[in-house]
């Protein structure tokens, strides 16, 4: 009589023990990739921000206003806790590529780890790229396009591990098996949290105190002369629309102030392709009209009161009139002066000296003959607590 043999029923299924299947596999393998990518985007964000901070020249990505990291990365949306959010991202982008490393690696008995903390954290980080699109058309109304990268990977990383999580018996049933799985395993879980716990706070380390000391002057500069009042003259071109004008015009007062030897002349630079010949595409559009506003507030002898008022209108973006009336000018006067030929020749003169000097961006110094591009603080080569010595 031959032996009865038991049917195979194995063949064709994946197994459920020792590993992932193949379609999981490949979509952990997936999240594991765009969460480097993502970091990749998050870690050059991160020294965009740095840069942008400091001042200096504009980055790759400063192609129009519209178009514009810097003014992104300058906006009071660009940090949390005072750690530039794309930090934060960084931080994120990393937590995601470690749990995709502990999928595809995943021991016995793990069935479907982690592809409910992995869905969590990408739909909120898509979450959040959604949100900072939104502030960044509606609010700065500008478009830095390594963030617009960095949320195409969120959006993607949420896809992918929304499919992980279904293939584990739907998000919420993956999310709690993953609970449950922290929870049966205290150790590595609270070593886990200590070792984000301990990554956040060296973020807000890093950058909860106070910056850098300036970099050393250039050989040309005026280090430490302090002679008397007003003995070096050096020639600031500024735009009232760019960000680190804004910035350079607040930082500068301190310094000025416990500077008595240096005169700042200021003349108007604005990238603006209306009015200056170097522009050929709109950048900082509306620059030169406020340029205009500038010199008209000077002829009346409220220079100092419209620059202040210029400065922090690139955010409010109410009209130069408005302004106008806010600091007293005569305004029929100040109507007439905008359009007139003087005006006009001033500010041509101001942009014709820029070109002659070799200006290329702003703000830039221009002192004996020689363009230094950035903040005011680097060219003298102190901070403004110790600019006596040099």
């Amino acid at each position: 009589m031959p032996a009865s043999h038991v049917p195979d029923t194995s063949r064709g299924k994946q197994p459920d023990r020792g590993g992932l299947p193949a379609r999981s596999r490949a979509l952990a393998l997936a999240i594991l990739v765009l969460a480097l990518a993502g970091a990749g985007l998050a870690a050059e964000l991160t020294l965009l921000h740095g840069r942008a901070h400091a001042g200096g020249a504009s980055s790759f990505c400063a192609i129009s206003e519209r178009v514009n990291c810097d003014k992104v990365a300058l906006s009071a949306w660009s940090s949390l806790l005072g750690v530039p959010l794309a930090a934060w991202g960084l931080l994120a982008y990393l937590v995601v590529a470690a749990l995709a490393l502990s999928a595809l690696r995943r021991p016995r008995g793990d069935a479907g780890w982690p592809a409910g903390l992995l869905f969590a954290a990408s739909a909120f980080m898509a979450a959040g790229a959604v949100f900072l699109a939104a502030i960044s058309e509606l609010v700065i109304g500008s478009l830095c396009i390594v963030c617009a990268g960095s949320w195409l990977v969120s959006f993607a990383l949420a896809g992918c591990s929304f499919a992980l999580a279904r293939r584990a018996g739907g998000p919420a049933a993956a999310l709690r098996s993953d609970v449950a799985t922290l929870r049966a395993r205290p150790l590595a879980s609270a070593t886990a949290a200590l070792a984000l716990l301990a990554a956040s706070g060296g973020l807000l380390a890093r950058y909860a105190g106070p910056p850098p000391a300036p970099a050393g002057a250039p050989a040309a500069a005026p280090a430490a002369s302090l002679g008397p009042p007003g003995s070096i003259v050096l020639y600031e071109y500024s735009d009232y629309e760019c960000p680190f004008c804004a910035r350079s015009h607040e930082a500068n007062k301190p310094i000025l102030a416990s500077r008595p030897d240096v005169k700042v002349v200021r003349r108007h630079f604005p990238l603006d392709d209306t009015c200056n010949p170097k522009l050929i595409r709109p950048f900082h559009v509306g620059a030169c009209d406020l340029a205009r506003a500038a010199i008209c507030a000077e002829a009346q002898g409220r220079f100092e009161q419209m620059d202040d008022a210029l400065f922090r209108n690139q955010a409010e973006k109410a009209p130069v009139r408005e302004l106008a009336r806010r600091i007293g000018l005569d305004l029929p006067r100040f109507e007439a002066c905008l359009s007139s030929p003087e005006t006009e020749k001033r500010l041509a003169d101001d942009i014709e000296s820029a070109i002659q000097a070799g200006v290329r961006g702003t703000p830039s110094y221009v002192y004996g003959g020689k363009v230094y591009p950035g903040d005011l603080a680097t060219l003298l080569g102190a901070k403004p607590a110790a600019a006596s010595g040099g």
